[in-house]
């Protein structure tokens, strides 16, 4: 009887407050944990007799759901690989409670991916878990139902690319982690992995997630002070915006014309593959595929897993102030394809592709972000949420590259007029390695008046344009379409297929980034200088700079009223450690009862007209 007593209050030790019978954990601990947000709401064109499309709507956006991503040994009773308990602990406090979730090879370790979606949670409250009986508690924090509760914290980057971190990279994480960001946005090129399934990759990889958010000294995961309590073990949410380097096998060219020559031999293309196995989303979020997928007529069978070749595109919906859209420009060509392209040396593309014409795309992330933005029943986006913030990695208005061609062509038609339709002012892009801040910009279907239409030409900086192209050929691929005034020789805009993009103060404005540990470049270096530098003129608010004066971190704040956007150099990382006031690049704000843009002046402590 005693012996029966004592394993009865034993086991009320170890099950304290759970409101069921409670499965066993596992005996490893965790190496790494990070986690995501979830959206089941308005998950693309899904066709509900059909069912294709997407995945069908469920009852949560992304402020009730979030991913838990951990990596440990495997475990030697495999149905213990991804289970774990977690629980609400403010406010209040709720029992324990188990979830199952999912099991994947990490390739080239001896280590699990595992990974459970949580959904129904308490908007603004602290949850935590564990996937051991008496390992480390992590914990992890809801987004508000609204913005009148608080206001939310986003620091974004991209173009880490480094297999090394150098100490801009350390000094970069360390400072986004000081600001205990709400979620950190990450806008393609993480490790440069190209898709390929190497060892070299997955360590790649490991260095990456274990700098972040690794068990023993991860910055990303810290303590926090809320409501008077203080949490430890917090771990800042990973949003994954997929780039070039994470998409493709030799050059990862995603432009057609672009394409190596019949002689030097044209690249294969690979999945997102480990995006897609480390990130939920947007891999698992939508429900759709691009052409990475083991059907496509130019995949590369040798880097190919059953199972991956998902999309990596969509959105996360916080109620209704912030629609965070992810769009993939590096893997998908937008629109229909367009007949006649050809490779470096003039060769056509499709006598090498004969497959181009027809499967050069088999998703249109256009249809989707319209369908998204102006479904045909119900209210647009515009009219829902009070912030939208498109992301992608591509720069369209970068100062590096060229801008405004046939590599952006689709997106300038498809893309942007749709977004600034729903007042969406603040767009973040990377790829270009330098520090950009556009101009605020409108895009309308009414030409300007006293303004004529010029063809400006370019041509590539790294090869020479064949002697066999046409006139015709060179307007329609090597020129952009300039916007003019008829007194002056000034360009004061462009165009692309009946779209005007010009110079409004109360415009949308893009951010681009230095990023985090990649090689700087310079504005123009790489024929950046046409349509680039009109972008970031100052005279009009714009700036772009290159070297490692760029290497930067951007932090935008929601707030009920506006956002802020805040640029710091990983120089000010000390004067953040001391508590002091940091000396950003440049803090600027989007007023919504003014409906202006506003830069602060630190040496009045004003904010003036942008």
């Amino acid at each position: 009887m005693a012996l029966r007593s004592w394993c009865v209050a034993f086991l009320l030790l170890i099950f304290s407050g759970c409101s069921q019978d409670l499965e066993p954990l596992g005996q490893n601990e965790i190496l790494r944990t990070y986690t995501e947000f979830a959206d089941g709401t308005h998950r693309g064109m899904y066709d509900p007799v059909t069912g294709a499309g997407g995945y069908p709507d469920e009852e949560y956006d992304a402020t009730t759901a979030m991913v838990i991503n951990w990596h440990r040994l495997p475990e030697m009773d495999s149905s213990l690989d991804a289970r774990l308990r977690y629980r609400l602990i403010h406010p209040p406090e709720s029992e324990w409670m188990t979830a199952e979730g999912e099991s994947m090879e990490f390739w080239y370790r001896d280590e699990r991916v595992n990974r459970v979606v949580l959904t129904h949670l308490n908007p603004g409250s602290v949850y935590e878990f564990k996937v051991r009986e008496a390992g480390e508690r992590f914990r992890f924090r809801t987004m508000p139902s609204s913005l009148e509760e608080r206001t939310i914290k986003i620091v974004m980057t991209s173009d880490h690319q480094s297999p090394d971190w150098n100490q801009f990279a350390h000094d970069n994480a360390r400072m986004a982690a000081l600001h205990k960001p709400d979620m950190f946005v990450v806008a393609g090129d993480f490790v440069n992995d190209e898709g390929r399934i190497t060892s070299e990759s997955a360590n790649r990889w490991v260095t990456y997630l274990d700098y972040l958010y690794g068990f023993e000294g991860g910055y990303f995961i810290y303590d926090k002070e809320i409501d008077g309590k203080l949490f430890e073990n917090l771990i800042i949410p990973h949003v994954s915006i997929l780039g070039n380097h994470e998409t493709g096998d030799e050059h990862h060219i995603r432009w057609p014309a672009d394409l190596y020559s019949s002689r030097m031999g044209y690249p294969e293309y690979v999945a997102s593959n480990w995006m897609q196995l480390l990130f939920h989303w947007p891999f698992s979020s939508e429900g759709f595929y691009s052409e990475f997928n083991p059907d496509h007529p130019n995949i590369n069978p040798e880097h190919v897993r059953d199972g991956f070749g998902k999309g990596g595109f969509g959105k996360l919906s916080f109620s209704d102030y912030l629609l965070l859209i992810g769009l993939d420009n590096s893997q998908n060509w937008e629109g229909e394809p367009e007949a006649g392209l050809k490779d470096r040396e003039g060769n056509l593309i499709t006598d090498r592709w004969p497959w181009y014409e027809t499967h050069h795309s088999e998703v249109r992330q256009d249809l989707w972000l319209k369908n998204l933005l102006e479904p045909e029943n119900g209210p647009s986006a515009g009219e829902t949420y009070a912030h939208i913030i498109p992301v992608w990695h591509r720069g369209l208005f970068g100062t590096v590259r060229q801008n405004m061609t046939y590599k952006n062509r689709t997106l300038l038609k498809y893309w942007l007029p749709v977004l600034y339709r729903n007042g969406v002012k603040l767009i973040k892009e990377g790829h270009d390695h330098s520090f950009t801040r556009t101009i605020p910009m409108q895009i309308t279907t009414e030409r300007p008046e006293n303004t004529i239409k010029e063809k400006i030409p370019y041509v590539p900086t790294s090869w020479t344009l064949p002697g066999n192209l046409s006139r015709e050929y060179v307007d329609g691929f090597f020129s952009i379409n300039g916007l003019k005034g008829t007194n002056s020789d000034d360009i004061i805009g462009w165009e692309y297929d009946g779209n005007f993009i010009t110079y409004d103060p109360e415009g949308m404005i893009a951010i681009g980034h230095g990023g985090w540990a990649a090689g700087r470049r310079d504005p123009g270096g790489r024929g950046g200088g046409n349509a680039g530098l009109w972008f970031v003129d100052e005279e009009k608010g714009g700036e772009s700079f290159g070297g490692e004066e760029s290497f930067h971190i951007s932090v935008v704040e929601l707030a009920a009223d506006g956002l802020t956007v805040t640029a710091l150099h990983p120089d000010q990382l000390p004067a953040i450690e001391n508590g002091e006031d940091p000396e950003p690049i440049h803090t600027f704000r989007w007023s919504q009862p003014e409906n202006a843009w506003l830069s602060y002046d630190r040496d009045t402590g004003e904010w003036k007209a942008y």
